[in-house]
Parts: structure tokens; C-alpha cells; sequence
């Protein structure tokens, strides 16, 4: 039986990285890249090189924090040489290792981001390839809780520095990086580029897990598999370094001024409570606790606040996420929603005033090339479309909405179609509206479309915990083929929110909705359509179309696709809304 290796209990790839060093060097005292200075070097030689440099530049001895402990290295030499320095990790296999090597040395098993000791009286806190699993504006937010006035941030890591395709990127991406440490009041005082020295640690990496596979899968129980998405994964790495897209930095941030305004993440019901108490100075009315959580609960929105000196929530911009088929492809856009400023602070309308820090902030967390999200929709009015447009975070419009309005119809039931009303949280019911959402998918490839199938149909509308709207289901009198699904909400004027269907379904979908709306006692049915779709709809002459002031804007502030790909090409209704 192949003998346990001393750091099989790692996660992996962490395992692989220290037994291959191990294996390699006889030893293992990091788990960091190294600086490389010509072919040939060992690992280890690479590694104690990249710590002699960091080391080389930190301040005289202070009560420090080092996030991320890995083997405890850094840390033994901290305390050694006379810092106050404590070492956080959430993972518990290092802080195993690092105790047994250590013994009494002061350890924690947290995230950095749930770490509250001592706040405002940390003098260094050493990020060495952990800032890349931290989010970053809880990242410096928790910095600017816990330094003292003359505090020093310093991050040795991995970033992303080119964003041009639709991928998720895992690293940080440098400009907004360090963009987001000056909204916080930290200048950048040091930008050491290390991608050149950097990157042989791939080449190595992947040159010695082919040497020790086989041992490798014995000893860490590793399939053939996981050792061949490892090497994938390098190949990947070292091919983005090489064409710039990735870069390996020395960052060193020196705190100033804390700034008047700050931002941060709005989560949590604690937040959560403040973002609906501006909401209410806002707009003068409640957004009830199940509101707030239909719209960002359980992973489904995001939103970044912004904080007043004194500690007071003075701005939010918010988004909530959606599935999307973007020609075809699928994707994931966010509806931006919730843009406020307490009436205290809007008379900065300048890049250094609350709309500004939200707006910009957000933007840089949520959208473009690397993000979580691809792309953003929203539908500001016109006063609320300009400042942001004026600030450079907007650009044009790709669409405008018009109110379309008909008048409802009375007429004998369909000899084709008959309409019924369903519910989607039913099996058959979800069913039927899968039916139609691939119908409408189907014949979308020309378009950015919000998805509609039963999932999202279920939650946005029938588990609406303010508003009540009505599903009904058009099909085929004979074998029961569904036409379409139409999403209503009733009253003197009847609103159609969707309508979910094939294309060429739309006109006569409009035209059953006509008549669900006179049958339910409404003398006309309207709707809220993105310019670019109204053709789609075959208007008769009867239809009235408004133009409402309402903008649906491009993204002008992250990178990400150009307004001409996207500008009238995204089908928006009513229900795409977050308000109505």
C-alpha cells in the first residue's frame, strides 16, 4: 500500500501543488508561485525567491495579519522577526499543518471577510494568493474595518488584465482592482509586474505532474481525469499569460483619507434592512421583507450600497440576475433595478458623488467580459437615464419602450384555439409553459431574449409576493398543440406582461389577449414593447403606440459587447420589468 503523503489532507489541487513539491525538492515550505530566473530552477529555489521579494519590502515590525496561511511559512518568519501577527485560513488542513509546526502561534480558522478582531489597529494585512478567493469589495471593505490610520494593504497575486470574450474569468481583473481600493481611501504607492518571472511556474508544474502522475493517483487517490483537468487548467493559465490576458502583480496600498463616501455589498437581512429603509425615504413607499428577498434572495440579485462617513446607507444600485439566450447561446444578463440617493447626497453629481460610486462599482462587480453577467437591461426614465449617460457609465440606447394599446375584443370563441387559464407550479401546467417557451427559443436566434420558461414564470409572477397576475394558455382545440402563453394583469386596463410563444405567434396571441381582456370587463389591453419588436406584432390600425420616456441604455463603463451588437436586438415587455 502506497504510504500517505504529508499533505494528502489539502484540498485539491492544493495536495497535488505540495506533494510534487515535495517530491521534487525533498521538502515543501509554500504553496505559491515562484519567480523563476533561468531554466532549470527548482521549484522551491523559485518560491524562497518570490518570498525574498515580498519580504524585502514590508514595513518594520507591526501587529500584522496574514490571510491565507498556507504552510505557515510566511508566518513563522513574521513572528520571528518580531511582527504581531496572526494567521487566518478557512481551511483546516493548514491550520492543522501550520499548528503542528508552529505551536502556540496565534491561528484562525475564518474567512477573511468574517474575520473582527482588533478592528482599526492592524498595521499590514499580507494577502499572498488569497486576495484572488476574496471578493473584492468585501476585500477592502474589511480592510478599511480593521487598519489603522497608517495601515499598509499588500497583495501578491494572479489578475486578469485583458477582458475581451464572453468567459468567466476566476481572477480579479486589475484596473477595477485597484479602482475600488481608491473608492476606499487606498492609494496604490507600488505595482511590481512579476508575470515574466511568474509564469515557468506553469511550465514547471505541468513538466513535474507528468513526472509523478502515476504516484500522484496513488497516493492522493486521484483519478486519471482530475489529474487531466489539472493539466487542462495549466495549459489554459500559462496560455493567458502568454498573450497578456492574466499577470502576476505586487500590489502595495498605503490607506489615506478615508473618503466621504464608501461603498460596499448589500447582503444579509441586516443590510437588507437598510437598503429597504432608503428605499421608503426614496420613494415614499415600503418594500415589504419578502419583497426585497423575491427580487435578491437566495442568490438571485446583487446589489452594492454606498455608506456615508458616519455610517449612514446613502446610495444602492441593484440587479437581479436572469438567464438569457443571447442568439441563440445561452448567457446570463442582470435587470438593473433600485438606483436611489437619499435626497442628503445628491448634490455631488461628479465621479467622486454616491450615484457615480454605486452605479460604477456595481457595474465593474456584476457586467461585461468576465463577469457574472454578460450583459445589463434596465428602463430608467429619461431624468434617470441622463446623469448616469453623463458620468460615461451609459452610452446610447439599445431599444426604447412604447405603450402599445388595443382595444379589448368581444367576439365568439376561437373554432382553433381554445384559452384556459393554468397555473405553472403544477405539472401540467409546467409542462405546457416549457412547451412554450421552446417554441419561443426556438425561433429566437435573432434575438437577446430573457428565458420563459416555467421556472422563471413560477417565480416571477405567480410567487410575486405584492401582485397578482393571471396565466392562460392558448392551444389547439384538436390534440391540444399550445400557441402560447399570455401573462395578464387585470383590471380597467389590462395589462399584458408576456406573451411566450413561436415568433410568428405573436399577432394572434395579441389577439387572444384581446379577448381574455373584454371578457374579464376591460375596455382596453395594453402593453409595454421594446421598439425593435412592435413589427413582430403586426400591429392593426386600431393599435395606438405612446412613447413613454422610458430608455433602455447601454453599458458603457466595463468591457463587454459593442452597443452596435446588441442595440435593437433585445425583445423587453412589460414583464422584463422589475416593477410591474
Amino acid at each position: 500500500m502506497t504510504a500517505a503523503a504529508p499533505t494528502a489532507d489539502f484540498s485539491f489541487p492544493l495536495n497535488v501543488y505540495a506533494r510534487i513539491i515535495e517530491l521534487e525538492d525533498g521538502g515543501v515550505e509554500y504553496l505559491h508561485y515562484g519567480m523563476f530566473e533561468q531554466p532549470g530552477e527548482s521549484a522551491g529555489v523559485a518560491q524562497r525567491r518570490a518570498a525574498e521579494l515580498l519580504w524585502n519590502r514590508l514595513p518594520p515590525p507591526c501587529k500584522t495579519l496574514d490571510v491565507g496561511i498556507g504552510l505557515g511559512t510566511t508566518l513563522a518568519r513574521l513572528l520571528a522577526a518580531g511582527y504581531a501577527t496572526t494567521g487566518i485560513t478557512p481551511d483546516a488542513a493548514q491550520i492543522r499543518h501550520a499548528g503542528a509546526r508552529l505551536g502556540t502561534a496565534p491561528l484562525v480558522q475564518t474567512r477573511f471577510e468574517d474575520f473582527s478582531a482588533d478592528p482599526g489597529h492592524w498595521g499590514l494585512i499580507l494577502f499572498q494568493e488569497s486576495a484572488q478567493y476574496i471578493d473584492p469589495v468585501d476585500l477592502f471593505e474589511g480592510a478599511d474595518r480593521l487598519l489603522a490610520a497608517d495601515g499598509e494593504v499588500f497583495v501578491m497575486d494572479e489578475f486578469s488584465l485583458r477582458r475581451d470574450a464572453p468567459n468567466r474569468e476566476n481572477l480579479h481583473y486589475l484596473p477595477h482592482f485597484i479602482a475600488l481600493a481608491e473608492r476606499f481611501g487606498f492609494g496604490l504607492t507600488e505595482e511590481v509586474d512579476l508575470s515574466a518571472a511568474a509564469t515557468p511556474t506553469l511550465d514547471w508544474l505541468l513538466a513535474a505532474v507528468g513526472r509523478h502522475a502515476d504516484r500522484l493517483r496513488g497516493e492522493l487517490a486521484l483519478s486519471a481525469e482530475q489529474i487531466d483537468a489539472l493539466n487542462a487548467s495549466n495549459r489554459r493559465y500559462a496560455a493567458n499569460y502568454a498573450d497578456g490576458h492574466y499577470g502576476y502583480r505586487l500590489l502595495r496600498f498605503a490607506r489615506g483619507a478615508r473618503p466621504q463616501w464608501r461603498p460596499g455589498r448589500i447582503i444579509g437581512a441586516g443590510r437588507a434592512a437598510e437598503m429597504r429603509a432608503l428605499f421608503a425615504q426614496v420613494f415614499g413607499h415600503e418594500m415589504s421583507t419578502d419583497h426585497w428577498h423575491w427580487k435578491y434572495g437566495d442568490g438571485r440579485g446583487a446589489g452594492i450600497g454606498i455608506w456615508r462617513h458616519d455610517g449612514q446607507l446613502v446610495a444602492h444600485y441593484g440587479g437581479t440576475s436572469r438567464r438569457i439566450s443571447m442568439f441563440g447561446r445561452p448567457e446570463r444578463a442582470f435587470q438593473a433595478c433600485d438606483l436611489m440617493v437619499a435626497e442628503s447626497d445628491r448634490g455631488t453629481l461628479t465621479r467622486r458623488g454616491p450615484v457615480f460610486l454605486a452605479a460604477a462599482t456595481f457595474l465593474e462587480h456584476e457586467l461585461g467580459y468576465g463577469a457574472p453577467h454578460l450583459l445589463g437591461v434596465g428602463f430608467p426614465n429619461k431624468k434617470a437615464y441622463e446623469l448616469p449617460r453623463r458620468l460615461g457609465l451609459y452610452t446610447g440606447a439599445i431599444a426604447r419602450i412604447q405603450e402599445v394599446s388595443w382595444p379589448a375584443v368581444l367576439s365568439r370563441p376561437s373554432l382553433r384555439y381554445r384559452i384556459r387559464e393554468i397555473d405553472v407550479g403544477t405539472k401540467a401546467g409546467a409542462a405546457a409553459a416549457d412547451a412554450c417557451w421552446e417554441a419561443m427559443h426556438a425561433s429566437m436566434d435573432a434575438f437577446i431574449v430573457g428565458a420563459r420558461d416555467a421556472a422563471y414564470l413560477r417565480h416571477r409572477y405567480a410567487e410575486h409576493p405584492d401582485k397578482r397576475y393571471r396565466i392562460f394558455l392558448a392551444e389547439s382545440r384538436f390534440g391540444r398543440r399550445p400557441l402560447g402563453l399570455l401573462v395578464l394583469q387585470t383590471g380597467a386596463r389590462c395589462e399584458l406582461l408576456d406573451a411566450v410563444g413561436a415568433l410568428a405567434a405573436m399577432p394572434r396571441l395579441v389577439h387572444h389577449a384581446r379577448r381574455v381582456a373584454a371578457a374579464m370587463g376591460a375596455g382596453e389591453l395594453f402593453a409595454w414593447l421594446a421598439d425593435n419588436i412592435l413589427p413582430h406584432f403586426l400591429l392593426p390600425p386600431e393599435a395606438r403606440v405612446s412613447d413613454i420616456d422610458v430608455v433602455v441604455p447601454a453599458n458603457n463603463w466595463t468591457p463587454g459587447p459593442a452597443q452596435d451588437e446588441i442595440a435593437g436586438k433585445w425583445w423587453l415587455t412589460g414583464g422584463d420589468t422589475d416593477f410591474h
